[in-house]
């Protein structure tokens, strides 16, 4: 009897074990309906354009290369597979802008506010355009999200967007008290919260092969398995890989957390994992909690939590403030799980307690590439103005990405339109100090941050200290 008892807490471990990934469940499943992967470069070429990075911005910034210039010659390299990144591992979560609009308008003043969001917005329905042309299922599902409050200290975080808003008329947050978040989506947790009812979700590892498929189709020349290894900050520049190089006219690193390896850029983030974790389908479970369409939703902690279905039927639940990357070390970072799958599963019964009894199936740590404002960051290498960036969207980049293609494509085609002069193109500004102190002085303000998270949660007031290194965090677009 013992031996059987020992027996099955091994499998239960061994089981455990084999959920974690460091390739997230949205790429495996797209990757298992098309694993094509593009050839690696080999030998020396010439471009227009070398776009480095095969995520979301990378992809989206060539498509939009490709319809204002057809006959434009771009290549674009990924290290790995288009999506391996943060791109193919992110909750899926298509939220516009306009939570950020109090910060946008403070910054980039109301008329700029108002166009980013309402072009973030946009995207939604451009995403479905490019689905349909393609006949891809990239699983959007227009049922908004919540955006909400697990604890009365967090209530209300919502209201200065909703004021802000309010001054030019836009409406676009329905409020909802704990009873109508209970009716809509089963949850007890939610004391109150507002609808963010123009923003859905998505299956982000289908929307990434919907994009490859589409810049391929579009002329780009993709290489995949193609990290670059050096940059040379020449006229033109040229960018090295393991089996050959690219002189490019314009160089675009759209290399998302990775940006840290580009030594003019790596003091502007830290680079922080969420985890993510999804359930066995449980179809059923969901529908009898009336949830089968009912919205996403995300809580007002700083380490916010979220869940959200599936297209098949599972429960999704991620985390932020997982591992913290010390200098260029995303991968190994990514690569190991910053909390169990009992601790997720624990965090998930606290906001779903039935649906938080199916067996984990899958989970993944996820990078985030936080700025000191916690808004996108483009513009022109210093000193090399043929090479262009673009990053920071500290963890919003479904939707964001693809304004920062249209940056992107308007500086390397330097056109002198709204996207070239949009309130997000800026200079680097060394936000964060040198390795070590960031990765120490970055564990110290995560412990804060967590512990005031606790503190609220408890009705309690945070100690100085804690205070203290919470004011160091990075700055939330929604500014609480």
């Amino acid at each position: 009897m013992m031996h059987d008892a020992v027996d099955t807490a091994t499998e239960d471990r061994i089981v455990k074990q084999d959920v974690w990934s460091s390739t997230s469940f949205w790429q495996k499943q797209a990757l298992d309906e098309d694993g094509d992967v593009s050839a690696p470069l080999i030998g020396d070429s010439r471009a227009d354009v070398c776009i480095v990075g095969g995520g979301f911005t990378g992809l989206w910034t060539a498509l939009h290369l490709k319809q204002q210039a057809p006959d434009l010659d771009v290549v674009l390299i990924e290290a790995k597979r288009c999506g391996d990144g943060g791109s193919g591992a992110n909750a899926g979560y298509a939220l516009p802008l306009w939570a950020n609009f109090p910060a946008l308008e403070e910054q980039h003043g109301s008329d700029e506010a108002l166009r980013l969001c309402r072009a973030s917005e946009a995207v939604i329905d451009e995403i479905e355009d490019l689905a349909r042309s393609h006949a891809a299922d990239i699983g959007m599902r227009r049922h908004g999200v919540i955006w909400g409050a697990t604890c009365a200290a967090q209530t209300g975080h919502w209201e200065e967007a909703i004021a802000s808003m309010d001054r030019h008329q836009v409406k676009h947050y329905t409020p909802l008290d704990h009873e109508e978040i209970k009716r809509r989506t089963g949850s007890h947790a939610y004391v109150a919260g507002v609808l963010e009812g123009t923003s859905a979700t998505v299956h982000p590892g289908k929307l990434v092969r919907l994009l490859r498929r589409a810049v391929l189709a579009a002329g780009v020349r993709l290489h995949e398995t193609t990290p670059m290894t050096a940059l040379g900050r020449t006229t033109p520049p040229v960018v090295t890989t393991p089996g050959g190089t690219i002189t490019a006219d314009r160089v675009v690193l759209a290399m998302y957390a990775w940006t840290g390896a580009i030594r003019e850029l790596k003091r502007e983030i830290v680079v922080l994992c969420s985890d993510v974790m999804v359930t066995q389908p449980q179809e059923q479970a969901v529908a009898a909690q009336g949830w089968r369409d009912g919205p996403a939703l995300y809580d007002s902690r700083t380490l916010t939590e979220g869940t959200r279905t599936t297209p098949d039927g599972r429960v999704l639940f991620n985390k932020a403030g997982g591992r913290l990357a010390f200098c260029t070390g995303v991968d190994r970072s990514q690569s190991r799980p910053g909390r169990s799958v009992d601790e997720l599963q624990a965090m998930l019964t606290t906001h779903m307690p039935d649906l938080a009894q199916a067996p984990a199936s899958h989970a993944w740590s996820a990078a985030i590439d936080r700025t000191r404002s916690g808004m996108p960051l483009f513009g022109r290498l210093p000193g090399s103005p043929h090479i262009l960036y673009g990053f920071g969207y500290s963890g919003r980049g479904v939707l964001t990405t693809n304004l920062g293609g249209k940056i992107l494509a308007s500086l390397a085609l330097d056109a002198d339109d709204a996207w070239s002069h949009a309130g997000f193109v800026r200079k680097p500004a060394t936000s964060f100090p040198p390795e070590p102190i960031r990765f120490l002085g970055g564990l110290a303000v995560r412990q804060a941050i967590r512990r005031k998270d606790q503190l609220d949660h408890a009705g309690r007031k945070p100690d100085p200290l804690t205070s203290f290194f919470y004011g160091f965090k990075p700055g939330r677009w929604n500014r609480r």
